[in-house]
């Protein structure tokens, strides 16, 4: 009776031990406030039409291309990219690389843009 207690209270202790790690441990990014890496100004360049754009993410993930802003949501969001998908059922990827928006993937037109950070 009394092995069985203190195997029990090894198994508590171990238990609690074990979820305080765990409490303790450093947050990831995806439990952190993922938007910060998307919100900005970026640059990028449509060469079938041979011009020059810039999209605008703002702090609560409204997105804007040339001062236009785009009807829709964002449907995902993760330390890898944010997905948003327009009025008309189009996705919108923006893919990060090294905690920093590296390309846009317009689905309406199956067409990937490097983009760039804008100058501040």
């Amino acid at each position: 009776m009394i092995k069985k207690l203190i195997s029990f209270g090894q198994k508590l202790i171990s238990h609690k031990w074990d979820w305080l790690k765990l409490k303790q441990q450093p947050k990831t990014p995806q439990q952190t406030d993922l938007a910060k890496f998307y919100v900005g100004s970026w640059l990028f360049y449509d060469a079938k039409q041979a011009r020059k754009h810039q999209l605008q993410i703002s702090d609560d993930l409204a997105i804007s291309i040339d001062d236009h802003p785009l009807a829709g949501s964002v449907i995902a969001l993760t330390s890898q990219q944010l997905l948003f998908l327009d009025q008309y059922g189009y996705q919108l990827k923006i893919t990060l690389a090294y905690q920093q928006p590296y390309e846009i993937y317009d689905e309406a037109d199956h067409r990937t843009y490097p983009i760039k950070q804008k100058n501040k």
